[in-house]
């Protein structure tokens, strides 16, 4: 009850800004229904939304700087052949937001495999409507709701063909889909959606707060317009936190990084071989690719080694690196410090070991200004291979470099003296990170689970709050996107569904909800952030009240569920704490 009346205590200010609309027209066309948009709830077009609040009032709480979504489901009432929402810009008191800082997109379902939304596991014995793609053309994807069929649109230069993309074998007519080439593409702006009488449309918007922008409440609409004719306004209530959030740091120790990053297959080697040697498309695709993982806050990306393509490709990824705004101090990747060839140990195996790191630590040296560099290990090793390496990354050692690599707790006995940063298979609790901290290594985890589930709600706890109080150091998953013959294939694969957060297109990539979710997750992780250093400051002011209300917010982190709490009512309890200890400490000064 105490965390219900905060939480209405915080939005009521920005909520009263919006005061006086009920909910849509009787005369519309659709009921709306504003509705969580991180949510476990599998939100498909014929179920009006139990959680849901009949209104055209979205309110959002953001920091400055911070992504931000909002979202609701249009229940058409009769239909409407092309509904267009345009967003204007927030206006209030503190100034003006830009309208192309509200991003609107409507949420496409279609079919995926049986244990869709639950598990990256594959069940091909039947399929099953989710929502995951959030797109500005709706008609990018058809779906046949007959023969649970999905088609993509393919923009040739001849004209769109849409071309079907659920066939249960590995490849159509044995040819792989290259999405390096082929002219997939979603529209740049936000097209008109169709409306149909028992075909539910979920909205999604998302605000991305100015980084200078001031304090306070903002307000701001979305015309709904058909026919040239608007039918409505949707109230955009925006209230601007007066702070930025810092850069992640772990829970265990304010002083450490929490590093956001990922398994990928975004390199400019791979993206140079598949578009047959088009340097300036595979960099402009990698740009894309890189922006949006920054805008997700996925700034540590792993990275290939320098010896699986050119000095030049490797030099080029850094620099589209650097020209994105992700973090490239230390990198991840960059080296490769397993056995050559296989676990035995040869001179000639060394020798070739050691000129490609010399060659790549000279490159990230002159490209970067640093070789603050976690080379890569052995995946998955066993013991005879892990006792291979070690000779290795003893050398890496000397350089000054450190290892990253995934491992099992049975690693710490056998090189945990040389193991810098071990990626655990599978979850790792508070116990087993500190056992790896003792030793002076950092420790994050992948498959636990795999990416793939598009319940964002999942995905938001998976990469979060979870592993960020279990001691861990980051989220290190596996995949960005990835699936056999065809990214937009869900089917035919074997075991596993597509490991997919974006979907690449020729020259960008395609959000979908679990990646919303994963931003949600990092942000959690930078207001604990916030919260646990302003407790602390709090604390070491001095005095017993200052003392006791540091404490208590630092004790309510440590408490609150993050397994199976309300994330969203943890995120409203973590600002109102914020602005708590911000009063505190003013009133100080």
């Amino acid at each position: 009850m105490r965390a219900f009346l905060r939480t209405v205590f915080l939005m009521l200010p920005s909520l009263a800004v919006t005061a006086g609309v009920a909910g849509a027209d009787d005369g519309l066309p659709f009921d709306c229904y504003v509705v969580p948009a991180i949510s476990s709830i599998r939100r498909l077009p014929d179920a009006v939304p139990t959680d849901g609040k009949k209104t055209m009032q979205l309110g959002i709480v953001a920091a400055r700087g911070e992504y931000e979504p909002a979202s609701c489901v249009l229940v058409p009432t009769r239909p409407v052949a092309a509904l267009e929402l345009k967003a204007s810009e927030l206006v209030g008191p503190a100034g003006r937001i830009p309208a192309d800082r509200v991003d609107v997109k409507v949420v496409k379902c279609w079919y995926q495999a049986g244990t869709a939304w639950f598990s990256y596991f594959a069940d091909p014995t039947r399929r099953i409507l989710v929502p995951e793609l959030l797109l500005n053309d709706e008609t990018l994807v058809k779906v046949d709701r007959k023969t649970h069929d999905n088609y993509l649109r393919i923009d040739y230069p001849e004209g769109p063909k849409y071309v079907w993309v659920s066939y249960p074998g590995k490849a159509e007519h044995g040819k792989k889909f290259n999405h390096n080439l082929e002219p997939v593409a979603d529209s740049p702006t936000l097209k008109p959606v169709r409306l149909t009488p028992g075909e539910n449309k979920q909205i999604w918007v998302t605000v991305h707060v100015p980084t200078d922008a001031a304090g306070g409440h903002y307000r701001g609409t979305i015309a709904l317009v058909a026919g040239g004719k608007k039918l409505t306004d949707m109230t955009v209530a925006l209230r601007v936190l007066p702070f930025e959030l810092p850069p992640p740091k772990t829970y265990y120790d304010l002083e450490k990084d929490y590093y956001g990053s990922m398994y990928n297959h975004c390199y400019m080697v791979e993206h140079v071989a598949d578009n047959g040697g088009d340097w300036d498309l595979a960099s402009r695709k990698l740009l894309a690719e890189f922006v949006n993982m920054r805008e997700h806050n996925l700034l540590y990306p792993l990275i290939r080694a320098y010896r699986t393509g050119t000095s030049k490709q490797f030099v080029r990824h850094l620099e589209v690196m650097k020209q994105a705004g992700l973090k490239t101090r230390p990198l991840f990747g960059a080296v490769w410090a397993g056995t050559y060839g296989g676990w035995e140990q040869t001179d000639k195996r060394f020798e070739a070991f050691r000129k490609d790191a010399d060659e790549a630590w000279d490159l990230v040296q002159a490209t970067l200004g640093h070789t603050d560099i976690y080379a890569w290990g052995w995946d998955e090793p066993g013991l005879t291979t892990v006792l291979a390496q070690r000779k290795f990354w003893k050398y890496i050692h000397q350089k000054g470099g450190r290892i990253f690599s995934t491992g099992k707790p049975w690693h710490l006995s056998w090189a945990g003296y040389s193991e810098d940063f071990v990626n655990h298979g599978g979850w790792t609790d508070r116990g087993e990170a500190a056992r790896w901290h003792a030793v002076g290594a950092r420790v994050s985890s992948y498959a636990a689970p795999h990416t793939g589930p598009e319940n964002p709600d999942f995905m938001r706890r998976a990469h979060g709050m979870a592993i960020y109080k279990a001691g861990q150091d980051g989220t290190f998953n596996y995949m960005l996107y990835e699936h056999g013959p065809n990214i937009w294939n869900e089917f035919g694969r074997g075991p596993y569904r597509s490991f997919c957060m974006v979907y690449p297109t020729k020259t960008d990539v395609i959000d979908t909800l679990a990646w919303e979710g994963y931003r949600e997750a990092l942000d959690d992780v930078r207001y604990a952030t916030l919260l646990k250093t302003l407790a602390v400051k709090v604390v070491a002011a001095g005095g017993v009240e200052n003392v006791y209300a540091g404490r208590k917010a630092i004790l309510w982190l440590e408490e609150f569920d993050e397994k199976t709490g309300d994330l969203n009512t943890m995120r409203l309890e973590m600002i109102q704490r914020i602005l708590d200890l911000r009063a505190i400490l003013k009133e100080g000064k």
